[in-house]
């Protein structure tokens, strides 16, 4: 699992150096639904730590808690993105319907991609009991592919956000908005990674499977 960076820490080494303290602003609050001042993004960055940010017990109990851990993630992201389209539609005359329906479509479509590897993944109970490395490899494919496709949706909340806010001065935490998208963006990488590894390993198992039936024909 990804560290995700606590207490200020930079993804980005060249500006690790930099006093936090200084880089970092003051909030901007936007009023969400219900009335209520939200720091949108602040609340993105504590999405990542819900599911990126180490925990102190064992997962070998619980090998689908991760993956749980990871939709409480999204949860936080979609609360962000409904924030983020009231304060759109509160202003119409500055809103960019194309990047308001790209956000809507990118939520559904995280949504919709989480609920397929939800059903996908097997349940404790079963990974526990079973004698064979199956089920284990099917929570780790679908917990790993869910905290790529999740920290891609955060990335994706980052540039809407950094378009709308950092660049146009209303939001003066540049550097923390970039210090999280880096974590956020090295998370993806090192997905995407396993996600190859995975792969490689399902097309050898199916180029050995083949090999197996056939030689099991001829006995």
């Amino acid at each position: 699992m990804h560290p995700f960076p606590t207490g200020g820490q930079s993804a980005n080494p060249i500006r690790k150096k930099r006093k936090r303290l200084t880089a970092y602003g003051p909030a901007l609050l936007l009023p969400n639904i219900d009335g209520h001042a939200v720091d949108v993004l602040d609340h993105i960055i504590q999405a990542g730590s819900l599911y990126l940010s180490p925990i102190q017990e064992a997962l070998e109990d619980s090998p689908g808690a991760q993956f749980l851990r990871t939709i409480h993630g999204m949860d936080a992201l979609i609360d962000a993105t409904n924030v983020l389209i009231y304060a759109a539609r509160e202003h119409p005359k500055r809103r960019d319907q194309e990047s308001i329906d790209e956000l809507i479509q990118q939520a559904k479509a995280t949504q919709k991609l989480i609920r397929k590897l939800d059903d996908m993944l097997p349940e404790d109970a079963f990974i526990l009991s079973s004698d064979s490395f199956g089920p284990d490899l099917i929570a780790e494919y679908a917990t790993n592919t869910a905290m790529l496709v999740v920290s891609r949706f955060a990335v994706g909340l980052l540039d809407y956000y950094d378009a709308r806010f950092i660049q146009t001065k209303k939001d003066q935490r540049k550097t923390m908005m970039m210090d999280f998208r880096d974590a956020y963006r090295e998370t993806i990488q090192d997905g995407r990674a396993r996600l190859d590894a995975h792969q490689h390993l399902m097309k050898t198992l199916k180029t050995t499977q083949r090999a197996l039936n056939k030689v099991m024909k001829e006995l």
